[in-house]
């Protein structure tokens, strides 16, 4: 994965963000999520069924994670480039993963886009091509 920097200040953000794509990576949600703010704002694209805006952890495990295991098999979060600008942090990447009700494969390209404060990420938005994670249901 690539990071790019542009100050001393962002270097702490994609610090925290990276250390939360890692703990992903390894299967550990449980330090993801309490890697962030107890509010944080998730915002999922209305595209998807489980789309909108989930406010706190709880619901952030509930509407998105649980999805992941309960809809997925393999649901893999990889991000190839990490761009900071202060407050936040912009990744670049890919979901891929096979759908347990139909077997199908998907692979789609995202960005997140994650505010911070105080270095916690306090808002958390995925853009992505819905389509693509629909057609594998």
């Amino acid at each position: 994965m690539t990071t790019y920097r542009n100050d001393e200040h962002t270097a702490a953000a994609g610090t925290v963000v990276n250390a939360l794509y890692a703990s992903l990576a390894q299967g550990d949600v449980a330090a993801l999520l309490a890697g962030l703010d107890e509010r944080i704002e998730w915002v999922v694209p209305p595209g998807l069924h489980y789309g909108g805006t989930y406010r706190g952890r709880e619901e952030v495990l509930e509407n998105v994670f649980s999805r992941f295991v309960s809809e997925w098999q393999d649901f893999t979060v990889a991000p190839t480039e990490v761009m900071e600008a202060g407050d936040r942090v912009v990744a670049l990447g890919h979901y891929s993963a096979t759908n347990l009700a139909t077997g199908r494969p998907m692979r789609t390209r995202f960005v997140h886009v994650w505010r911070l404060r105080d270095g916690v990420p306090v808002h958390f938005e995925t853009v992505l091509d819905t389509h693509t994670m629909v057609a594998a249901m």
